[in-house]
């Protein structure tokens, strides 16, 4: 029943649409077909030193647009004459030189075009360029590119909208989420054409920024020569017309759905909310409500969900009782002292492939559901701020291990260790090597006890009150709890988002991304595809682009495990 019902008030939405008589319309199903049927010519880059062929810089985007191989990237990420690997979706790797860029010394971050251009022979994947002075406002746009704090080979696909064609900086501006590692990356029409290329962000994640692809067909010439202008150059090409240009749409299908998804039946029927204690500290966190063979239950976010949980769904309060904890996976499955009427009927047939580029609805169980789009299918996600945190550091390339550093007030401190202590051991497992240390410390989680077996040192007297040599003397073994890492304060733009970063976001097996823009208390519930198919928990508000899930599949086995029902 929730199936058809979102189907018809998507095909509403759609009907309502006067631009669908249109041939070059943009199509509900324009976003996912176009994504995956585009050239995978949207690479990631980094600055790569050919001689000790090592990494000199964080990684950046990029798009081929010649089968010569010429990539369209960004001013403030490429320095002309310097070398950089290439890498693409399928795995190879090109070595490309940076050829002309443009910025402007008083301006440094204006108006931030480069070139590149590939030197390792090959067939290259190309991306269609289109025009920018044609852009319409509310004209649906999405990106294909590789955001730095997924650190993954493949991309992210976000998508919005044209809020302003060209801005005072003459940039174009859109909906269209991006961050650092997205700088360099294509910005594309439904049309599959590149319009603009990733430039710059303010908090608010809907002010993004993109250099309008007309000024590389402007000073094409110019930018093929490793030369950095410091004004715009003399040379000048046509920029030529757009022979689609009467046929652009200028009507955002996605901000639409969203305002049409109001608080509603279809949103309450599966999200829920879950309110807990820690201490002194009120947690609330969204949760899914599901019905098995007429029980009901509600799994959730494990890290956000105390003891004692109580559930809001309808306007009433239901007390639970916790039935399992997946620390791995961060869900909880609760039970609760009473059936309710509504929830996702589990088990569900699946698993349901959901490509790229599918819209997706989070609902929310007291204000308007949010939409998003799906931007990258199921990868692991190692732990990097989930780590649990000892606060002692050893140096990368010396033995035995002494401790060169220890953080004041960190677990380790607490337990007395100081600089110069040797690392014999954790958990009973031998640290040999400095790779040892971080492996072993990197499998355990914060609130995790580990046992650290240390030789403690000393320091021989010298002469004249001077001390002498470093000896170990004694060994001990050290019960410690660890905590979780210190977290800086945000200063970049792209950390000063409303609500910011979940605090547990990484150190998962398999998760689903997409571009929803939650806070970290509305994640826990529901994500569906516009058809009413399940798509997963929303896990983790991961960074400024990126929201992750847990796939349905997964969410399903760890409910019927739990409560002993096969599938």
């Amino acid at each position: 029943m929730r199936k058809n019902q979102l189907l018809i008030l998507f095909l509403l939405l759609i009907a309502g649409n006067t631009y669908c008589q249109r041939p070059a319309a943009f199509q509900p199903s324009a976003l996912q077909t176009i994504s995956t049927q585009l050239p995978p010519a949207y690479v990631r880059m980094w600055t790569y030193d050919t001689t000790t062929h090592q990494q000199m810089s964080a990684t950046f985007s990029g798009v081929v647009v010649t089968k010569e191989g010429h990539i369209l990237t960004v001013a403030h990420t490429t320095v002309p004459g310097n070398t950089y690997m290439v890498t693409f979706t399928d795995g190879r790797a090109a070595i490309a030189m940076a050829l002309g860029k443009i910025n402007f010394p008083e301006t440094p971050e204006l108006p931030d075009v480069a070139m590149m251009k590939i030197l390792t022979p090959g067939d290259w994947p190309v991306a269609p360029m289109g025009w920018s002075y044609d852009l319409k406002e509310n004209e649906p746009c999405f990106s294909i590119a590789y955001p730095e704090s997924l650190n993954q080979p493949l991309p992210m696909m976000t998508a919005g909208h044209i809020t302003r064609v060209k801005n005072e900086k003459g940039f174009i501006e859109s909906t269209c989420m991006m961050e650092p590692g997205d700088s360099g990356g294509p910005l594309f029409d439904y049309l599959g054409r590149v319009i603009g290329l990733r430039s710059a962000i303010e908090p608010d994640e809907k002010k993004n920024y993109d250099v309008p692809v007309d000024l590389y067909r402007k000073y094409w010439a110019a930018l093929l020569q490793p030369v950095h202008y410091l004004k715009y150059p003399e040379i000048r090409d046509s920029i030529n017309t757009d022979p689609s240009e009467g046929l652009i749409s200028s009507h955002d299908q996605l901000e639409s759905l969203r305002l049409t998804m109001k608080t509603n039946k279809l949103n309450k029927m599966a999200s829920v909310q879950v309110e807990s204690v820690a201490g002194n500290q009120q947690r609330s966190i969204n949760g899914l409500l599901i019905d098995v063979k007429g029980q009901s239950f509600v799994v959730s976010k494990n890290s956000e969900v105390a003891q004692e949980p109580l559930v809001l769904y309808n306007g009433k309060s239901i007390k639970t009782r916790i039935i399992a904890r997946d620390k791995e996976n961060d869900l909880v499955l609760l039970g609760l002292d009473a059936h309710v009427k509504g929830g996702i009927a589990f088990p569900v047939n699946g698993p349901v492939a959901i490509g790229r580029g599918v819209f997706l609805l989070s609902p929310q169980p007291d204000t308007l559901a949010i939409a998003s789009v799906f931007g990258k299918d199921t990868f692991s996600l190692p732990k990097m701020s989930s780590l649990g945190f000892l606060g002692a550091a050893i140096a990368p390339d010396k033995q035995p291990l002494v401790l060169t550093y220890v953080m004041p007030g960190s677990p380790a401190d607490a337990k007395g260790a100081t600089p110069g202590d040797e690392i014999i051991s954790i958990n009973g497992v031998a640290v040999n090597e400095p790779m040892d240390y971080g492996r072993e410390l990197s499998a355990y989680w914060p609130g995790d006890t580990v046992i650290i077996k240390r030789r403690l040192h000393a320091v021989a007297e010298g002469t004249d009150g001077v001390a002498g040599k470093v000896h170990q003397v004694a060994e001990v073994n050290d019960t410690i709890v660890l905590a979780k890492r210190p977290q800086l304060p945000a200063t970049h733009a792209t950390d000063l988002f409303r609500g910011g970063k979940s605090e547990r976001r990484d150190g998962f097996q398999s998760v689903i991304a997409h571009d929803a823009i939650l806070r970290p208390e509305q994640c826990g519930g529901p994500v569906f595809t516009t058809a009413g198919v399940l798509a997963g928990i929303n896990i983790a508000r991961h960074s400024r682009t990126v929201t992750l899930a847990v796939p349905a599949a997964l969410v399903q086995a760890f409910v019927l495990q739990n409560i002993g029902v096969k599938h």
